[in-house]
């Protein structure tokens, strides 16, 4: 397999195709600009170098966009895509015979070489960005233009330490690929497959003789995610099930136990970028929190019945929320006055409050500060869904899930998960079921936490089953 690495440089709606030269393969045929990538060169490095080599241009590599496979009389490639918003230089073609900056919807109707044309696919549903009424963005999409996949506001999201809106980044996953290794033909559960980040890459590496199962509560996000994998050609199995139940998900699939088991305890940027899910504070949307939206209370309807003493522990267990006592306090004088918080800037505004802090103060200063409500969010949503209990079920079923010699992996992303997680795997391993000595949790790094401030808490936990 070639790995092959392409720029989709995009101007006002318009996107540069090159054209191959006499004497090149395929000569006469248009293509993204790019090549291929050097042993030891991550994709995203060999375009920058590859554009320098082939346009003169120093270029700001986005995110990927997409990825295509064809085979060719001289081997099969993997073709890599990345969205390009910014380059500096002027375009002076090295290897190709023309330039043309083509109109996304056109791209098709050029004569492109193979790899290339489900890349364009992709690319000519872009559309310039749309325009909103008055002086200020009203709606969250017109504020968020990351979610129209804008590569102009992806990189500025990223350029200030933000992840951009409607983008799920998967944490530490070279980690996890390592962590999980040897993946080819092996059986892998996903037991949180969100947007699939993980899931994706753990399927091209297990190969035609393996398989990867994805479980996810969240029915609305298990469509999506199945729908971006089935269109990137990758085939797994999806199952709607809390990780709780993946002992019971997993034989009627007619399963057994997997070589290698991953449980990433985040919550999905798809469902924090939704208004409506009520899960962040970003923008004002109904306090929900749930995971399953078919079930179950709501975080409001929580609130509204719910103790002083429940939700203070609540806050204290789940959020580590030094203030938690205020909180309660505060949130249950609404409830007894009929007021209780029902939509998510209600409960920020009863947090900061609570805090004795003014509106104008209660602001992050960056993407890299903890939101003073983020604690009193992530306690709610914990206890809404009954997490602690989902995770305990999972940790005391985790030996009979592995087969020997299997891995496990979990991400978790606050000091409960870590606990549980780190106090299960010993108390397994005492009891002979994991390899000893235990490895200690790995952090995120710099790097990564400066690209995905969300995952600046991640940490991996791996055990190996005897």
């Amino acid at each position: 397999m070639i790995i092959v690495c392409a720029g989709v440089l995009l101007k006002s709606g318009q996107v540069l195709l090159a054209r191959r030269g006499p004497g090149m393969r395929h000569a006469g045929k248009w293509e993204f600009p790019g090549g291929r990538v050097e042993p030891g060169e991550a994709p995203a490095a060999a375009l920058a170098r590859e554009l320098r080599e082939e346009l003169g241009i120093e270029a700001v590599v986005g995110p990927e966009t997409a990825r295509s496979r064809h085979t060719y009389d001289f081997g099969e490639i993997e073709l890599i895509a990345f969205l390009v918003p910014k380059f500096s230089g002027e375009l002076k073609p090295v290897e190709h015979d023309a330039l043309a900056w083509v109109e996304a919807r056109r791209l098709l109707e050029y004569d492109l070489t193979p790899a290339d044309v489900p890349i364009a696919e992709i690319v000519s549903t872009h559309r310039r960005r749309q325009r909103y009424k008055g002086t200020h963005p009203r709606s969250f999409p017109e504020k968020y233009k990351e979610l129209a996949q804008d590569a102009e506001a992806i990189a500025k999201a990223k350029e200030r330490g933000s992840t951009p809106a409607g983008t799920h980044i998967p944490v530490m996953l070279q980690e996890v690929l390592a962590a999980l290794e040897p993946l080819a033909g092996a059986k892998v559960l996903d037991c949180t497959l969100g947007w699939g980040g993980h899931a994706e890459e753990l399927a091209r590496r297990v190969g035609p003789g393996g398989s990867v199962t994805g479980l996810d509560k969240d029915g609305e996000e298990l469509e999506q995610a199945e729908r971006r994998l089935k269109a990137l050609g990758l085939t797994i199995l999806a199952r709607r099930s809390d990780y709780a139940d993946a002992k019971e998900a997993l034989a009627a699939l007619g399963l057994g136990a997997v070589d290698a088991l991953l449980a990433d305890l985040g919550v999905s940027s798809m469902q924090l970028d939704r208004p409506e899910r009520g899960m962040s504070f970003k923008l004002d949307g109904p306090l929900d929190m749930r995971m399953d939206r078919s079930r179950g209370k709501t975080a409001a309807e929580w609130l509204a019945s719910a103790s002083e003493s429940e939700i203070r522990d609540a806050l204290a267990r789940f959020g580590d929320e030094p203030d938690a006592e205020a909180i309660a306090a505060k949130l249950a004088a609404l409830a007894a006055e009929g007021r209780a918080p029902k939509t998510t800037g209600e409960l920020a505004t009863a947090v900061s409050l609570a805090k004795g802090l003014g509106a104008a103060r209660f602001r992050k200063k960056d993407a890299f500060a903890r939101h003073p409500a983020a604690r009193a969010f992530q306690a709610l949503r914990i206890a809404v869904n009954s997490e602690r209990a989902s995770l305990a079920k999972l940790l005391s079923d985790l030996p009979s899930l592995v087969k020997p010699g299997g891995r496990a992996v979990f991400i978790t992303f606050h000091a409960g998960e870590e606990a549980l997680v780190e106090k299960a795997f010993a108390e397994q391993a005492a009891a002979g079921q994991w390899r000893a000595p235990l490895e200690a949790a790995r952090k995120v790094s710099p790097e990564e936490a400066r690209e995905n401030p969300r995952a600046r808490s991640a940490r991996l936990w791996r055990a190996v089953r005897r």
